[in-house]
């Protein structure tokens, strides 16, 4: 009977002991799944952290491209609207004042070019700048040279020879007789026209007829010296 007991004590915690192993194993087989299973979301946590963060590269190094591009372009377009603005400024321009009959002063010289010939080829910029300064109408002044001159076609010897472009009278001598001598033909053009300037022009006396009596003896004068002055404006 004891026998028996002993047996059915061993047997029975045998029995005790299987049932809480099997309940031990279950309850650690449980935490390894959990465990799997926390590893599962980890790993996918972390896939989906590497990807925020290689899109989030991805991302920056496209936008620092494109502020880089959008920067250098923006560099290279005011550079070259610098380059423009400089270039238009080393190379002003201005409008051209008209000074007579609605000419520039260079539109002014051309036209008379046309009219001077022999030693006064070239020689209107001096008229030009000469009524820029004082209003002295060239037209006029420039006739009266062709007609004491004859330098629409070849100049007279005093002209040449001693740059009296007025008939001027006066000393030093030119080849001993009554007309003045000039050193060089500019001197020659600007002491004519300052004659022309202060003795006519500032007296009223600005038109070929008013000069007339005072200039020349013959009454033709005058009639001479507007054909020329026609010639002048039709050139």
């Amino acid at each position: 009977m004891k026998l028996i007991n002993f047996q059915f004590i061993i047997i029975f915690t045998g029995l005790i002991l299987s049932v809480t192993s099997f309940f031990m194993i279950g309850d650690y087989m449980q935490k390894i799944n959990q465990q799997k299973k926390s590893i599962i979301v980890l790993n996918q946590d972390n896939k989906k952290s590497i990807n925020e963060f290689q899109t989030s590269n991805i991302a920056t190094i496209e936008n620092t491209t494109i502020e880089k591009i959008t920067s250098e372009k923006k560099i290279t377009e005011e550079t070259t609207t610098k380059k423009i603005i400089s270039t238009t400024k080393v190379i002003p321009t201005t409008k051209d004042e008209v000074i007579f009959d609605g000419l520039t002063e260079n539109d002014l010289t051309i036209k008379l070019n046309k009219n001077l010939n022999n030693v006064l080829d070239n020689m209107g910029l001096y008229f030009s700048a000469y009524t820029k300064k004082t209003g002295l109408d060239p037209y006029l002044a420039v006739a009266i040279i062709l007609q004491e001159t004859g330098c629409k076609w070849k100049c007279s010897s005093i002209a040449t020879n001693c740059n009296n472009v007025g008939g001027i009278k006066g000393t030093p001598s030119c080849n001993g007789g009554s007309y003045k001598r000039y050193e060089t033909i500019e001197e020659g053009i600007n002491s004519y026209l300052d004659m022309i300037y202060n003795n006519y022009y500032l007296k009223g006396l600005n038109t070929p007829e008013l000069m007339n009596p005072k200039y020349a003896s013959s009454n033709e004068w005058s009639i001479a010296v507007n054909k020329y002055i026609n010639t002048i404006r039709e050139s």
